[in-house]
This record gives C-alpha cells, sequence and structure tokens, in this order.
C-alpha cells in the first residue's frame, strides 16, 4: 500500500502543471516582459506551454470582488500543480503566500514591497525562492542629474502598485539629495490627473516626473489602466520622464532608465530551474539596470542627450 501511495505522489510531481499567475492583463507594461522573459528561458529547456496553466488577475482594471472569485478559483485547484510562479506584489499576496502555506513552492518575480516586512507581516515559510525587483532610482537620477540638473520631482501615483511603488523609491533614496526633491502627487481619478499633470507641466521647478498612476478611476467611476489614461500625462506634460522599465517607451514615454523586467523574468527562470535540479531555494535582487530612450518622445519635450550618454549607457532605443 505504502508503496503504491509512493508511487501516485510521484506520478503528481512527474505530470503535475505549473500554475502561473501574474498580477496585470496580458500586456501589462510591467508583467508582460516579466513574464516572457520567464517563459522563454525555460523553453529552451525543454517546458512546453502545456506544462503551464497562466492566469492574469487584471488587479489593475478589475473591481475587487471579481478579483476575489478569480483567486478563489485558482486557490480551489492547487492540488492541480507541482509549484506556483507569481509575478509582481498582487499576485505573491493573494496566490503566493496562501499557496505557500499549503506546502506549495513558490517562485516570484517583480516584488515591490520590501521581502523583509512581508515575512514580519504575513509569517512566511521558507518555501519561497524569487527576485525582488529594484527600481535603481539612484544610479538613474544620477545619470539624468548629470544630463539636465535636477530641480523637482513630480511622482504621480495611485492606489495599491502606486503606493508600495512610493514606498520603493522613499527606500532607495532616502539617503541621497534627491529624496528632498521628490513630490509625492496622489492622483485618484481622471479629473485629479487633468488638473495635476497641466500643474507640474506648467510649473518650472519640476524637472521631470514618474507616471505611477497606474490604477485611477475614470468618469463614470470605473477603473482605468495607464494604456486608456497614458495620454494625459503624454499631451499635459511636455518634460521628461522616468519610467522605470522600456516597456514605457513602446507606449510614448520617454523612458530614460530602470530594471531589465525581460531580465528579471529570465532571472527567476534561472532560480526555477536550479531549483528544479537541486531543490534549493534563493532569493536575490534584479541584477540588470538598462537606460532606453524612446527618440520621438525625446525630441518632443526638447531633451537633448549628449554623446557620451548615447555611447556609454543607451541600450534600447524607440524610434
Amino acid at each position: 500500500m505504502k508503496f503504491f501511495i509512493s508511487i501516485l505522489l510521484l506520478c503528481e510531481l512527474i505530470f503535475a502543471k505549473i500554475l502561473i499567475v501574474n498580477s496585470y492583463s496580458k500586456h501589462d507594461q510591467c508583467g508582460e516582459p516579466q513574464l516572457y522573459g520567464f517563459l522563454n528561458s525555460v523553453y529552451e529547456k525543454g517546458y512546453k506551454r502545456d506544462d503551464f496553466d497562466i492566469y492574469f488577475l487584471d488587479t489593475r482594471a478589475t473591481p475587487k470582488e471579481s478579483v476575489k472569485k478569480r483567486v478563489k478559483d485558482i486557490l480551489s485547484n492547487l492540488n492541480k500543480y507541482s509549484s506556483v510562479v507569481v509575478i509582481d506584489d498582487d499576485a505573491f499576496k493573494m496566490v503566493g503566500i496562501p499557496a505557500s502555506k499549503q506546502g506549495k513552492h513558490i517562485f516570484f518575480s517583480g516584488l515591490n514591497y520590501p521581502y523583509s516586512r512581508y515575512e514580519k507581516e504575513y509569517n512566511l515559510t521558507k518555501n519561497i525562492s524569487g527576485v525582488r525587483e529594484n527600481i535603481f532610482a539612484k544610479k538613474v537620477l544620477e545619470v539624468f542629474n548629470k544630463i539636465k540638473p535636477i530641480k523637482k520631482i513630480a511622482f504621480f501615483y495611485g492606489n495599491g502598485v502606486g503606493k508600495v511603488l512610493k514606498l520603493q523609491i522613499k527606500l532607495e533614496l532616502k539617503d541621497t539629495k534627491f529624496f528632498q526633491m521628490l513630490d509625492f502627487i496622489h492622483i485618484n481619478n481622471i479629473e485629479e490627473l487633468e488638473r495635476e499633470t497641466k500643474r507640474v507641466n506648467s510649473d518650472p521647478k519640476y524637472t521631470l516626473f514618474m507616471p505611477f498612476a497606474m490604477s485611477i478611476y475614470d468618469k463614470n467611476g470605473k477603473k482605468s489602466s495607464l494604456k486608456e489614461h497614458e495620454y494625459i500625462f503624454l499631451n499635459n506634460i511636455k518634460k521628461p520622464d522616468f519610467s522605470i522599465n522600456n516597456i514605457f517607451t513602446k507606449l510614448g514615454f520617454l523612458g530614460f532608465g530602470g530594471a531589465n523586467f525581460y531580465q528579471s523574468g529570465k532571472q527567476l527562470a534561472n532560480i526555477f530551474l536550479n531549483y528544479k535540479k537541486n531543490h534549493k531555494q534563493k532569493i536575490e535582487d534584479i541584477k540588470e539596470c538598462i537606460f532606453f530612450i524612446n527618440v520621438k518622445r525625446a525630441k518632443e519635450v526638447g531633451f537633448k542627450m549628449p554623446k557620451w550618454f548615447i555611447k556609454s549607457y543607451v541600450k534600447d532605443y524607440i524610434w
């Protein structure tokens, strides 16, 4: 009987699928590059698309009750999966942590909220591996400051991930001269975004802005994602931005520099693949900071880039 049970457990480990839960939508500017970095890396090592079930919580635009129902459905089927991959904080909190307490090994990418605080607040188990996010704010702003001296930075943020990013940038910049330059502007809805972007544009004290009001309410009280209101930032503010990853350049923002989210996904894949071989757990910071520029936007806002910056820093251009 014991032998039969052992065989069943072995079969489950061999044939069970891997669950992937992405916090946001399929084409989200943060979640998409991490997901494809992970998948492309594991596919190269022999995994197939059928090995994974992939869910998108779309928390930026989906009502809370709908998200809760989706999460409940996912958690009710955990026995189908050998391990769980979660991308960004929402999926980690709502799916990763409960699944870890049910004995599943969790692999995460893109956590902005400090991991030490997660450990303290949620009494985390030890069956967790992954990649913590880094905005590389100090490095990016030091380079920007050499090109255009910074007076004041408008940090637009909404609820949810916006508040987490606010905390993260505070922690990254707390011991730098840039901390005093930050102006945190909380945005709840489209009307506030219209008003505040125009104010920032007209005030010469603001040198650049950070567009992290990514989930706000439209005029009908419905959640609006960044892709639905990015035009307000782009039309109203004719100044450079610091937008933390190169997917923002594809949305029309200048971009400038930050984490390589695709590389974060690849980094997670390496942790995942190594764990499958040797069962060694690992939590590490994202390793690669890159600089990226939307050339059209640079011309629109009159941002002139010196040759030393183009030659030594910029790795990715959008024309």
